[in-house]
């Protein structure tokens, strides 16, 4: 192992990682993408649902692991999943 894979090891040692920038959401280490349109995501964590409400959502990059979403995003809600 390198030092990047060290660092990055340590960095996403949890269950899951959201940042925020000026138009998009990034969200490392979701289980399920559970609904998809242009005002609404939701996403399945582990024990936890995600909800993205806001306008023109787009999905930019998905892969198994990662999710970038692009748009106005007014509103983000993670409650447990019961």
């Amino acid at each position: 192992m390198n030092i990047k894979d060290n660092i990055l090891n340590y960095l996403y040692d949890r269950d899951y990682c959201m940042c925020m920038y000026d138009d998009y959401f990034y969200i490392f280490n979701y289980k399920y993408l559970d609904l998809f349109n242009d005002n609404k995501i939701i996403l399945s964590l582990h024990k936890k649902k995600l909800t993205l409400t806001g306008s023109d959502l787009l999905l930019v990059r998905i892969t198994k692991e990662e999710l970038l979403v692009k748009g106005t995003i007014a509103n983000i809600e993670v409650r447990n999943d019961e």
